[in-house]
């Protein structure tokens, strides 16, 4: 007699739609003031300020010197130093979170206010250390609080198809906070005018205030999350202690984990650089204002918001978050390449819209890959330290930063680009060689980046092992150890 077939049980949810779309969109509020930075900053110090392209690149290298100590140190700070509200009350991350979070919003807003009556030239080393002053700091709070709002997901939630259904959010929310930093602050911009860059950073600060408040429901420690924390603590203090030292070495030991942290910086340099070139290419490939970055963006929006439905009806049929991860990374590579060629707005458009459809898988996936990631980690040690991992995660995208940005300097100074040229008719004038300078720009918005993301995800296919099997059989001894 054939044996009936079980039917397989549905997941219980431990946190309401409310407050996963809450937390979810802890991607909107990031992407806004991230993206808004991607967008502005280098090319107003640059560009519209007229500060040297090597001493800006030199400003981004230095503040990567900082985060390469910093962003660790925070992520072990998180998970081995217990603070007084932890041991009074029991949250280990809410004061960093709404502390920092405000914190970040001024400090981006401070990065404007650079006196603009400081010349170029001979204030030149005034502007670099006001410029490294600030990144510094601005790093600094932007750390604590990304850190801690990232190491709460696979604490909060635990279940495989929550997981799915946070980022769900989180992908839709974080493509709409990356176009809205398209859309709205350029609004506040004229072309050239640098005191129009402090009006679009106040909007950019007020609008922030406002989504940060409907994030905290989601981000808030729960009695639950708590009680984690408090046998968290109990299973550690039975552990051997382990030095800074000791978990850096842990850390890059775990080829899983540096698999992750490989594809996740191919796909957010590829992004960031894109980011980072729009005012580049609106003002000097396409010769519009600066609100034309807003029809180069709302093209990503559509392709992601088109596509993220489907990502997360596949991730569920599939299962297999590694194979998913692999065709979103191939598919960010080869929407880049027409960006080389393509002169027209429309050819913009288009070619965005696919990227956006690979972005939406990407951002889709990491969270959860991360999250077995983090879990295969929890198996083999016996305990969590998602922040220490998180550290170095939030270390990678400012390496990539880094990278960004001393790919810029390289490109602009080997192809003719002039600093302070903040317009295409005067780049036309000063640059010994414009029709380089302007290939240049196409060589740093699509080309590096393409180039970069396929090596990333090549590198991760051949090296990542976490299959669906390995994945379920993670969960299982989770739920045993309790953890």
């Amino acid at each position: 007699m054939r044996k009936k077939q079980e039917t397989p049980q549905k997941e219980n949810y431990e946190n309401s739609t409310f407050i996963r779309a809450s937390f979810g969109a802890h991607e909107l509020f990031g992407q806004w003031v991230g993206a808004a930075f991607g967008f502005t900053v280098f090319f107003f110090y640059e560009a519209v300020i007229g500060l040297n392209t090597i001493l800006a690149a030199l400003a981004y290298t230095i503040w990567n010197i900082w985060n390469a100590v910093n962003d660790p140190l925070v992520g072990y700070m998180m998970e081995h130093h217990k603070f007084f509200w932890e041991k009074k009350w029991g949250y280990r991350r809410m004061p960093f979170l709404i502390s920092c979070g405000i914190l970040w919003l001024v400090c981006y807003l401070t990065i404007f206010l650079v006196p603009l009556n400081w010349n170029p030239v001979s204030d030149q080393w005034l502007i670099f250390a006001y410029y490294v002053t600030i990144l510094v700091v601005y790093d600094l709070v932007n750390t604590l609080y990304d850190v801690n709002a990232v190491s709460l997901f696979p604490d909060k939630f635990t279940g495989l198809n929550e997981r799915r259904s946070v980022t769900g959010f989180g992908t839709t929310l974080g493509i709409v906070g990356l176009v809205l930093a398209a859309i709205i602050p350029p609004m506040f911009i004229t072309t050239g005018v640098a005191s129009t860059y402090r009006n679009s950073a106040m909007a950019t600060l007020l609008i922030g205030l406002l989504l940060f408040g409907f994030i905290l429901p989601g981000l808030w420690e729960t009695k639950n999350v708590r009680e984690k924390y408090r046998l968290q603590r109990e299973a550690a203090a039975t552990a051997p202690p382990q030095g800074f030292l000791r978990t850096v070495k842990t850390v890059f030991e775990n080829r899983r984990f540096v698999c992750k942290i490989i594809l996740f910086f191919g796909y957010q340099v590829g992004t960031i650089m894109l980011e980072t070139s729009a005012l580049y290419v609106v003002t000097y490939l396409l010769d519009a204002p600066a609100s034309y970055v807003t029809l180069l963006y709302a093209s990503i929006l559509l392709g992601a918001l088109i596509s993220t439905p489907v990502w997360m009806h596949f991730s569920k049929k599939v299962n297999n978050n590694r194979k998913l991860s692999i065709i979103a990374g191939f598919m960010m590579s080869f929407a880049l390449i027409p960006l080389v060629f393509i002169t027209g707005t429309i050819g913009w458009m288009i070619s965005l819209m696919a990227f956006g459809v690979s972005l939406g898988g990407q951002w889709f996936m990491d969270p959860v890959t991360m999250g077995d990631v983090l879990d295969d980690v929890a198996v083999k040690t016996g305990k969590r330290d998602p922040g220490v991992y998180y550290g170095y995660q939030a270390l990678i995208i400012k390496l990539g930063q880094s990278t960004i940005a001393v790919t810029i300097a390289i490109v602009h100074t080997l192809t003719g680009f002039v600093a302070g040229a903040p317009t295409l008719a005067q780049m036309l004038i000063l640059s010994p060689t414009p029709d380089l300078a302007l290939f240049g720009i196409r060589i740093h918005s699509a080309l590096v980046p393409a180039i970069l993301i396929f090596v990333a995800t090549l590198l991760f296919w051949k090296f990542y092992d976490l299959t669906p099997d390995k994945v379920a059989s993670n969960k299982a001894k989770l739920k045993e150890m309790g953890i």
